[in-house]
């Protein structure tokens, strides 16, 4: 039996990006009842991105309600039971509100790993800086006008570890903001580390209400998208410790400066 778009379930997940989210959606699309994407399109980086730069998201909601209407002809061969999911990293950046607005069963699993590890893979991936030119189109600026918390300086002003900080800080101000803002949505708050071990992903499954198969324990542990030939042209390496040194530094800096910061980031290794 077909279902109106709008009343039809939908898993969306808030991640920063080199996170884990391409293996979140490998994993949830081995359920029974889901059909996965990770960035399905329009993947909503680029101009949807750049405009909310200098923008409100007032201002541009129009533009953006294109993944509405995208997500609305894919769900037209659902049938009753099946779930959409997408775990693409845009969702907190260009196009939750649109979503929430759309449609009616929203659920939002909040994927995190391990601060430093994120920013090590940042690093070596060479964002936020001249010598990787698909960056700007995926990441936003840690001084947009929809950012959910002030840095410390203006972007010209920071070097690279500053301003991927100020922007994994910025990731998870949005999501306190999100949850302020739209407190009737379901959230699931998982750490990448603990989706290593099967009994947790059972965990989040049985929340969301999907359903494990075979398929789900043999895929679980395995790394996916782990870019490391991208890394080896780059070679830029970075170390976890002095990646942990510059969180530190960072966040005593923004504190002097009596910035409110989350208590949520993902500091710790995950134990």
């Amino acid at each position: 039996m077909k279902m109106d778009a709008n009343q039809q379930r939908l898993i969306f997940c808030i991640n920063s990006g080199r996170a884990g989210s391409n293996y979140l959606a490998e994993l949830l699309g081995t359920a029974r009842e889901v059909i996965s994407f990770h960035e399905a399109d329009p993947n909503m980086a680029g101009k949807y991105l750049h405009s909310l730069h200098k923008c409100s998201y007032a201002e541009t909601r129009g533009e953006r309600r294109i993944k509405s209407e995208a997500i609305k002809k894919i769900l037209k061969s659902f049938s009753r039971d099946q779930v959409y999911c997408e775990t693409n990293h845009m969702f907190i950046k260009t196009f939750f509100d649109v979503i929430i607005e759309d449609f009616e069963y929203v659920e939002v699993i909040i994927l995190r790993r391990q601060l430093a590890l994120v920013l090590k893979s940042f690093i070596e991936l060479n964002y936020f800086t001249n010598k990787n030119e698909i960056w700007p189109d995926w990441m936003s600026s840690p001084n947009a006008q929809t950012a959910a918390i002030r840095c410390i300086s203006q972007d010209e002003k920071l070097d690279q570890y500053d301003l991927c900080i100020a922007y994994l800080i910025d990731i998870e101000a949005r999501i306190g903001r999100f949850r302020r803002e739209y407190p009737w949505i379901k959230t699931h708050d998982v750490r990448l580390e603990a989706l290593n071990d099967y009994k947790n992903v059972e965990r989040l499954f049985d929340d969301l209400l999907i359903t494990s198969t075979k398929k789900t324990k043999k895929i679980t542990g395995r790394i996916v998208n782990v870019r490391h030939q991208r890394k080896r042209e780059f070679n830029n390496k970075a170390q976890v410790r002095y990646c942990r040194e510059r969180i530190d530094l960072y966040l005593t800096k923004a504190k002097s400066m009596g910035m409110q910061l989350p208590n949520t980031l993902a500091l710790d290794p995950y134990t």
